[in-house]
């Protein structure tokens, strides 16, 4: 009888065909057979045909998305569940126990508890959890807190405004202190909130604009010793485009050691987790948000000589790899372009 190919499932990879080649080529380079399910609920997207085999899953908030993940498991028996979606991976990890399914199969789920799951979600959570371990972060208000942001603005003439449940940076805005409190209403209109009713001043968050420079910076703890640290890349950002990195360039990530070790261990990070930083003239860094899956800035590492998906298969199938995975050059410049293919 044939043996099954090794299979991994990434769900709403949406236009990041470059997450389903890596894996492809992590298990070539592996010598393994294996194959990449692609789940989409869109069968038009990019990636929804893209995949070694293809199929369509409902929505996250969808009442069948649960059972029919369930029997693609059933079906092609995966050693990893990914998705770059941050609705779906909070769906998953905290609203619906089926990250604790999905392991109880044997099936590993990247990410952080559901406790992080949870306060990544909410930026005024976040800021809350991150101040509470000792990583610098800047200081975050509700958008309905008038107290906040008048006590903020004895301190700062710049703000950030941003959706508090948002993904990609919804609703970002920079603005004097004279406008903030009309950037707030302006964001609320457009808001995505946790209880799904229409967004208010307190769906938005307003944080003081940080002076520096950003960089990306991916966290990567072990997958079978949860918050143990395995790897920090970083990158400088040098240009942003719809919310996500569009040019960096790669840089040395010891600055960013201590940060991502305190991370790792109290989150119960397995896997990698996309984090934002600013660093200003001294040297001070600053966490101003977290995406606890890959994010739009891994590419720019994995050009460089990183490899991930290479690590996250290695893990699970018990093949001793070093430490080569998270090596990387650094210096290397890259730029994203526009692609585009048939996809119905």
């Amino acid at each position: 009888m044939t043996a099954k190919p090794e299979a991994i499932i990434i769900s709403s990879a949406g236009r990041r065909l470059y997450l389903i080649d890596w894996f492809r080529e992590a298990f070539d380079a592996l010598g393994v057979e294996g194959r990449v399910i692609v789940a989409e609920n869109d069968p038009t997207s990019s990636s929804a045909s893209y995949g070694d085999v293809s199929r369509s899953l409902p929505k996250y908030d969808d009442p069948d998305y649960g059972p029919e993940l369930m029997r693609l498991v059933v079906e092609f028996d995966p050693r990893i569940f990914v998705s770059a979606n941050d609705y779906e991976l909070m769906h998953v990890h905290v609203n619906s126990g089926l990250a604790n399914s999905l392991r109880d199969r044997g099936v590993l789920v990247p990410g952080v508890s559901a406790a992080w799951q949870a306060g990544c979600a909410d930026k005024l959570q976040m800021a809350k959890m991150l101040a509470s371990i000792e990583v610098p972060t800047p200081a975050t208000v509700s958008g309905a807190d008038d107290q906040g942001i008048d006590e903020l603005s004895a301190q700062t003439d710049e703000f950030v405004v941003k959706h508090r449940f948002g993904s990609g940076s919804s609703g970002l805005r920079v603005v004097s202190a004279d406008h903030v409190r009309q950037a707030v209403t302006e964001a609320s209109l457009s808001a995505p909130s946790a209880g799904g009713h229409s967004g208010t001043r307190d769906d938005v968050a307003v944080q003081p604009k940080l002076p520096g420079t950003e960089y990306g910076v991916d966290i990567i703890g072990s997958l079978t010793d949860s918050g143990m640290l395995s790897g920090v890349l970083a990158r400088r950002k040098v240009r942003m485009r719809a919310g996500e990195t569009d040019k960096a360039v790669t840089v040395d990530p010891a600055p960013f050691t201590r940060i991502a070790e305190r991370i790792a261990e109290v989150s119960d990070l397995t896997g990698l987790i996309d984090v934002d930083v600013f660093v200003d003239d001294f040297g001070g860094a600053s966490v101003i948000d977290i995406n606890p899956r890959f994010g739009g800035g891994y590419p720019f590492v994995h050009l460089a000589g990183a490899d991930v998906p290479l690590y996250y298969l290695a893990q699970v199938l018990g093949v001793d790899i070093g430490e080569s995975w998270n090596r990387y050059e650094l210096d290397v410049v890259s730029a994203k372009y526009e692609s585009i293919r048939v996809t119905g």
